[in-house]
């Protein structure tokens, strides 16, 4: 699942404008499929362009993509080592998804875990890869 999720942000990555982009994503280890991927941007703040998430059956995507429900970046913030995301429904009624995570690195090392939020659906640990 998480390939497909990865596969679906490289392609919408390739078709935006073209700027220094990064893609961080995310796996549930305890066995639930549960996933986030997002990219990113390399300008002043936080320029989060695209993301997809996986959960309990369900995909949710900030782009176009066959069965998955629409999703906006409610808010969201990157400070040194913590990135918090919060996602909505397109009319920003409600929050769909929180994504909370923390990194930390020592020489060439680094490690970034978290937790992913989905009211009414549960809340699912993350290791992820990427900057």
């Amino acid at each position: 699942m998480i390939r497909t999720l990865v596969l679906a942000l490289v392609v919408s990555i390739s078709a935006s404008p073209s700027l220094a982009t990064f893609v961080v994503s995310c796996e549930a280890p305890d066995g639930s499929d549960a996933a986030v991927a997002f990219g990113f941007g390399s300008t002043p703040g936080l320029a989060i362009f695209s993301a997809t998430i996986h959960a309990d059956g369900t995909d949710w995507s900030m782009t176009e993509a066959e069965g998955a429900m629409p999703i906006v970046l409610a808010q969201g913030a990157s400070e040194g080592r913590y990135t918090l995301l919060d996602f909505a429904d397109p009319d920003h009624n409600r929050v769909i998804a929180s994504v909370r995570l923390i990194s930390a690195a020592e020489g060439d090392g680094q490690i970034t875990v978290g937790t992913l939020k989905i009211p009414d659906v549960g809340v699912f640990p993350l290791i992820c890869e990427g900057p």
